[in-house]
């Protein structure tokens, strides 16, 4: 070979070696990075679910942050707890609401249906209910007792 021709080929040879080496290095940043991540939200160890937990880890990140009294850790509790029954309250009346809702859509439907069509819709509906609840089954999703 030339010189020419055998200094392109080296130099093409480190081009692609250097890509290699840095794809390589790349994936292994990428994979390291990511992996605890990916296995942080299967195990859940992205914090307590647990409402008590939960509860627990901001009364004391906020006595720790603020430095509340003992005075102030219990109205501030007082509050945490107001403010749960009132969100509590929002979400059952919203469900309320929403069921309401769907209710009126579903007669709405069955008044454009034909009588031969209104059992197939129910099949359908039958249908969607089931896949739901096996979903909400699969991600341990809670049902609402306002819900059925």
């Amino acid at each position: 070979m030339s010189k020419f021709r055998w200094s392109a080929f080296l130099s093409l040879l480190l081009v692609f070696l250097s890509g290699t080496a840095l794809g390589a290095l790349g994936f292994r940043w990428y994979s390291v990075n990511a992996a605890p991540a990916e296995r942080g939200r299967e195990s859940g160890s992205r914090g307590p679910r647990d409402p008590v937990e939960v509860r627990k880890r901001i009364v004391a990140e906020m006595t720790d942050a603020v430095k509340l009294t003992p005075e102030q850790v219990a109205k501030f509790s007082d509050i945490l707890d107001d403010t749960r029954a009132r969100f509590e309250g929002v979400h059952h009346e919203m469900n309320a609401k929403g069921k309401a809702i769907w209710q009126d859509q579903v007669e709405q439907v069955n008044a454009i249906l034909t009588p031969d069509q209104r059992p197939l819709y129910q099949q359908l509906r039958d249908k969607h209910t089931r896949e739901r609840e096996a979903r909400e089954k699969r991600h341990g999703i809670q049902q609402d007792a306002t819900k059925k």
